[in-house]
């Protein structure tokens, strides 16, 4: 069972380092914004149908969700800003973490598409 887990976590963590989940060689994009369709390394696809790239929307989603509430929690609790300055604030560092780290967040949701599907390398 420890395998399986650790097979799980392994196809997660190279898909947030935007390697292949299956082989951990290849990359996922070929330049900052274009994916490779295949893995160079190992050939598997990394969107099979046409609307998997919903699910790292959803992964983004999610996360920076729980990023922005955490801080603004926190932030509320330490200072004493306006909830509007508090908004701003979070606003912005909300739409500069998703430019920064959308690409890492779309590796983790082709990791678990790669555990979903079967672990084919067909499309």
């Amino acid at each position: 069972m420890s395998g399986t887990r650790s097979g799980i976590w392994r196809a997660i963590w190279n898909g947030l380092l935007l390697r292949c989940p299956r082989c951990g060689e290849g990359r996922i994009f070929r330049t900052r914004w274009e994916m490779h369709p295949r893995c160079p390394a190992c050939g598997l696809g990394f969107e099979r149908a046409e609307g998997d790239f919903l699910g790292a929307i959803v992964v983004a989603y999610g996360v920076t969700s729980i990023l922005i509430a955490a801080g603004a929690y926190a932030l509320a609790a330490l200072t004493e800003l306006s909830g509007d300055v508090q908004v701003a604030i979070w606003a912005a560092v909300g739409t500069l973490f998703l430019f920064l780290f959308y690409r890492n967040m779309k590796g983790i949701w082709i990791g678990i598409l790669y555990l979903m599907t079967g672990r084919s390398g067909s499309p």
